[in-house]
């Protein structure tokens, strides 16, 4: 996760890992073997709030330009450093 921390993460991606983490069942002690599937539509439920936590609540296009400003060229920093 440390790479996407710097480059940012894409909603394909995040949907992929949601899909991954989130569970298909659910813990019911009535149910043969303690567990019971999520219904389809609660499941995709669940996914969207996983994407909507990895992603930090903001859904935007990864290739928006960026917002550091440009660095001075070395050609003016040298006239700075003449007595």
């Amino acid at each position: 996760m440390s790479t996407f921390a710097v480059f940012g993460m894409t909603l394909d991606v995040a949907k992929a890992e949601a899909r991954k983490k989130v569970s298909g069942v659910r813990k019911n002690p009535k149910a043969p073997g303690g567990v019971e599937p999520i219904p389809e539509a609660e499941w995709l439920a669940l996914v969207e709030k996983r994407i909507e936590k990895i992603m930090g609540g903001v859904r935007h296009a990864s290739s928006r330009p960026c917002s550091t400003p440009r660095s001075m060229p070395s050609s003016s920093l040298s006239s700075l450093a003449r007595p």
